[in-house]
């Protein structure tokens, strides 16, 4: 009891310490500052907070006011979010500034996620991949971390993380005005051909923007791109399905997360699942933005080609010599930028030191946090085993490729030090 009322205590005095130093003009970077532990506060009827709770699973919205750094959004929403995420006693939760007041945004903002790090005891997988991503110039959103109070109460630690919406497009890719849609995982599958019924990629693709237009307008692009894959001749291929995909950012996002051992993504356990995908204003061609990433730095030898095989359009393009080894390329430009020398922390990585800076940071509010659903003891594991990953992920990757380029006998695999978690 002792300890937790001193963890609390601590708590308290990091926040008051961080209110002192407010920023005269704040905008959302400074919100995504991830250099320190954010606050936001959120005030809702008690009623209405605990009838978000009880019905978690629902996605009905609920009037708040919103403070963050000296500022204040009024009268903007709330609801529960996520998919295994959702919680009773730790909702995650999609802040809509716009809902009740039209045209109604925070530093610029339309939405905010605030992410309640249950599916992943370490609280630094996902901040740690997307902030690898963006460190590559590859297409994610930004996140931070904060503690969460709702009316003036300690709900716990959450992630910041930027909605993608038109305003994170126009941010990312440099232009909004084109059709963005979030991927609908429905089942296991792998970029086959539905059929000519539109309906099938309505489900699979559910729009952002645009949502009032034709099923033709939102969907037939879709259609024509899948066919293209699958029934388009080897030699006519890539000239093909670059009228549908930009292959460079697709193939730096996808060997990005191959290095990150990221699970469930566009090639994960789970086949085609956790991506948005935008169409460019007036054509047909289609970008990846990285979503949901709290599955990565998990095995220290997952194979950095897992899926290739199962993934029609990736079977494809790894097919041609060029792009394959552009996709190896990018898995050590990786390991490259995750292990550059830290010039604060000499003697490790860059991953490896951010690792270590963020667990540090956000070790006491973890601990004060009364509602994760995992212990003080599996925090301190789990960030752990996110640390080793870090450590050894580098050198297990350098080896798979010289494997896989002829640098290393084929059969002689690459193994992992005793004790580092290992997916065999």
């Amino acid at each position: 009891m002792r300890a937790n009322a001193y963890l609390v205590m601590a708590l308290a005095v990091v926040l008051v310490a961080g209110s002192a130093t407010k920023a005269v003009a704040q905008t959302s970077d400074d919100l995504f500052n991830d250099q320190k532990l954010q606050r936001i506060d959120i005030f809702v009827h008690s009623k209405d907070w605990a009838l978000l709770k009880a019905t978690f699973d629902e996605n009905t919205h609920y009037p708040a006011d919103v403070r963050w750094g000296g500022q204040a959004a009024r009268n903007a929403s709330i609801r529960s979010r996520g998919s295994g995420s959702r919680s009773a006693t730790k909702p995650g939760l999609l802040i809509d500034f716009g809902h009740y007041v039209s045209g109604q945004t925070f530093l610029g903002l339309q939405k905010l996620v605030l992410k309640n790090l249950t599916q992943d005891p370490s609280t630094v997988r996902e901040f740690l991949a997307m902030k690898l991503l963006r460190r590559m110039g590859i297409a994610a959103p930004r996140e931070a971390y904060a503690v969460l109070y709702v009316n003036n109460a300690y709900s716990g630690l959450y992630g910041i993380v930027e909605n993608i919406d038109s305003v994170a497009t126009q941010r990312i890719l440099g232009e909004g005005t084109g059709y963005l849609y979030e991927y609908n995982w429905l089942s296991y599958y792998y970029f086959t051909y539905p059929g000519t019924d539109l309906q099938a990629y309505a489900g699979m693709y559910k729009p952002v923007t645009h949502e009032s237009e034709s099923p033709s307008a939102l969907y037939g692009t879709f259609e024509a791109w899948t066919r293209t894959v699958n029934d388009v001749a080897d030699q006519d291929f890539i000239g093909a399905v670059q009228a549908y995909l930009d292959l460079v950012p697709f193939i730096r996002l996808t060997a990005a997360q191959a290095y990150l051992s990221e699970l469930d993504d566009f090639l994960g356990s789970w086949a085609m699942n956790n991506f948005f995908i935008y169409r460019f204003s007036g054509k047909s061609v289609h970008q990846l933005i990285a979503w949901d990433e709290d599955h990565a730095l998990w095995f220290v030898d997952y194979p950095v080609t897992v899926g290739h095989n199962e993934n029609v359009l990736m079977r494809r393009i790894m097919a041609s010599p060029g792009w394959s080894s552009a996709y190896l390329a990018t898995v050590l430009e990786a390991a490259d930028v995750a292990n550059q020398v830290d010039e604060a922390a000499p003697g490790q990585g860059w991953l490896e030191a951010e690792a270590s800076r963020v667990i540090a940071m956000v070790r006491d509010a973890v601990y004060a946090d009364p509602y994760k659903p995992y212990s003080n003891d599996e925090f301190e594991l789990d960030a752990a085993r996110a640390l080793s990953f870090t450590q050894q992920r580098g050198p297990f990757v350098r080896c798979e490729v010289a494997r896989l380029t002829g640098g290393r006998p084929p059969n002689q695999p690459c193994s992992v030090p005793a004790g580092v978690r290992s997916i065999r």
